[in-house]
C-alpha cells in the first residue's frame, strides 16, 4: 500500500506502507518514516489531504501499528 500525502500546492508525496517505524507530530510537523526510505515530514499548516491506495507488494504485519494513529493523526488536522 502506499499512503499519498496532497499539499495545499497541489504537490503529492507517496510512500510506499512497508517496515514503518514511526510517525507524529514535532514542532508543527507530521512525519512518518519507514525503516528503508527513512522520514517524510510536512508542515502541519501545508497539508491538504491524504489518501490509501493499494499497490503491487508485500505487506509487513507490524504497519498497521504505525499506520493506524498516522491516519488519526492526519485526519485531525485535515478539513
Amino acid at each position: 500500500m502506499d499512503i499519498i500525502i496532497t499539499l495545499k500546492d497541489g504537490s503529492e508525496h507517496i510512500l510506499l506502507i512497508f517496515e514503518l517505524t514511526g510517525c507524529g507530530i514535532h514542532k508543527k510537523t507530521f512525519f512518518i518514516e519507514t525503516k528503508k526510505k527513512g522520514r517524510i515530514e510536512f508542515p502541519i499548516d501545508s497539508l491538504s489531504g491524504f489518501r490509501i491506495e493499494p499497490s503491487k507488494g508485500r505487506f509487513w504485519e507490524g504497519d498497521s501499528a504505525i499506520l493506524n494513529p498516522a491516519i488519526i493523526i492526519l485526519s485531525q488536522f485535515l478539513p
